[in-house]
Parts: structure tokens; sequence; C-alpha cells
């Protein structure tokens, strides 16, 4: 077993509230994405830092309201049936598809900090006889729904081939049934 290392609460703290990304907090203090979220959940755990300030969930009172043109003309594709999104930084979890677009997604599920990029792997192989689907997308807004105990989160695509595309366009097309 290696030997435990000591971060100082205060330098992490700082980066994290200086809006450091995760791949530069592992990358600085020598961490696993395992060893990030432990971190976390200490820092958590002992009240130096509340979920919001890790992941990014802003108050109520701090909404600003922008309206974009363009994206009203994406359309909008609301699954009428369940399709599971893995997040490779934790292969052991499940997450839901909910809405998607080509270039963004509805997650429920996943637990992700504003501006931060995950790795992301939609299992299709058993649906459409095709590759796994892989690609990053960038979180641009997460919420706890208390309802159903679990991190509602949005994000855009920033990366995935034409291959993964056509068949993210196709799966949609599958599960939505129209």
């Amino acid at each position: 077993m290696a030997p435990r290392r000591i971060i100082s609460a205060k330098d992490i703290l700082d980066d994290i509230r200086a809006g450091m990304s995760d791949q530069y907090l592992m990358s600085k203090y020598n961490l696993s994405a395992k060893g990030l979220q432990s971190t976390f959940e200490k820092l958590i755990n002992n009240r130096l830092i509340t979920v919001e300030e890790i992941y990014g969930t802003p108050r109520s009172d701090e909404h600003d309201t922008v309206i974009i043109d363009d994206v009203t003309q994406i359309p909008r594709h609301i699954l009428t049936v369940t399709a599971v999104v893995h997040d490779t930084s934790n292969p052991q979890s499940e997450a839901r598809l909910h809405e998607v677009t080509d270039r963004g997604l509805t997650v429920q599920g996943i637990q992700a900090r504003i501006g931060e990029t995950k790795t992301l792997v939609i299992p299709c192989r058993h649906l459409l006889n095709v590759d796994d689907i892989w690609f990053e997308a960038q979180c641009l807004w997460t919420e706890y729904n208390r309802e159903s105990g679990q991190w509602v989160s949005g994000f855009q695509i920033t990366n995935i081939t034409k291959e993964g595309i056509g068949h993210l366009r196709e799966l949609v097309r599958l599960l939505t049934l129209g």
C-alpha cells in the first residue's frame, strides 16, 4: 500500500475556488480521478467547501438570462426510451441520457463542474450493431434534483468523430420513435 500523501487544504481550496479544472488539480497534486473525488469528499465532509462550490451550481439569485437565437434552431430530441451514458473517469457510473441535439446533451446521474470537460461513452452495440459512441463534452450547467437525488447536467459536445455523430443521429432516431 502506498504511503498517504498530505495535501495542503488551503492550497487546493484556493485552486478550486480560482476555477482550476479537474485535470489541472489532478496534475498539480498528482491525483487520480478517484483520488480527486476522495479529496473533494473530505473537503465537503469537513465543511471546508460546499458541493455547490466544487461542482459550480449557481445559487438562484446568481442566474443571468441570455438569449441566443441560433440555439433555438437546433432540434432537441427528448428520448422516449432510456439510453445509458458513462463517464469514462468513473467507469462504474451509469447515467441516463435525457435530451440530445447534434451539439449537446442533458444527462441525469453525472456530477460535473461547470467548464469541466468529460469523456463520455454511449454503449450502443446492442441497439445499432455499431461501435459505442465516444465523445468529449464540456459541462455548461449542472443542478441537483432533490426529487431524484441525482445531478442533472447539460453538456456541449466539443469533440466527436464524423462517424460518431452519424451513430448519435441514428441512436436519436431510434430512441425518439419518430
